[in-house]
């Protein structure tokens, strides 16, 4: 998961380098839009999964709490009442606080278990968070190439061809129209 983290940062540092050289094609934003949309709904699946993963688990503990240990701990705790109250113990009387009590311990044996749910979903959304921040600063530098504007891109294209004749933001276009073309023949031809 984390290399596709550094992925995503790599892409944020690269894509700025190619394209500020170029003009943003509507297909890329809209892969971007997609990708985002993407992210939160894994976001969402993996918080979920967690919860039900974590559900079952508290499931078998649950059983086994009260089926097996409830038993023992009622006994032992009518045993106990017994030394502590110099009474019987008497079950419409008494059986809220031994309720009570086995429902205090349920809890109390629950908690570090509902603590790793908590780190867990605390882990997964702050990976995501970082993933969604790094998304956000592409999409960022992708709406700031859209607002150049044609001094600009003359400006660019006058120091990219100083640095290297024939290297042009017009270069860059006119080569992704032609891929663009290329694979849309490919397409065309497959559906033959």
């Amino acid at each position: 998961m984390k290399k596709s983290y550094f992925k995503l940062l790599f892409l944020a540092f690269l894509l700025p380098l190619f394209y500020n050289c170029a003009a943003v094609p509507p297909e890329v934003i809209k892969t971007h839009q997609k990708e985002f949309e993407i992210i939160e709904n894994l976001q969402s699946s993996h918080l979920a999964m967690v919860d039900a993963f974590v559900d079952q688990k508290i499931l078998v503990f649950e059983n086994f709490f009260f089926n097996e240990y409830g038993p023992v701990y009622r006994s032992n705790w009518i045993d106990a009442f017994k030394e502590y109250n110099e009474r019987d113990y008497d079950s419409e009387r008494d059986f809220p606080k031994l309720y009570n009590d086995l429902v205090a311990e349920y809890q109390e044996e629950l908690a570090p278990i509902e603590k790793i749910r908590f780190n867990l979903k605390t882990a997964i959304a702050l990976e995501y968070k970082n993933a969604i921040d790094a998304h956000t600063t592409v999409e960022r530098w992708l709406d700031n190439l859209k607002k150049l504007n044609d001094s600009q891109r003359t400006s660019i294209n006058s120091f990219l061809g100083s640095v290297k004749p024939g290297l042009s933001m017009s270069t860059l276009d006119d080569t992704i129209k032609n891929r663009i073309e290329n694979v849309k023949s490919k397409m065309s031809k497959k559906n033959e």
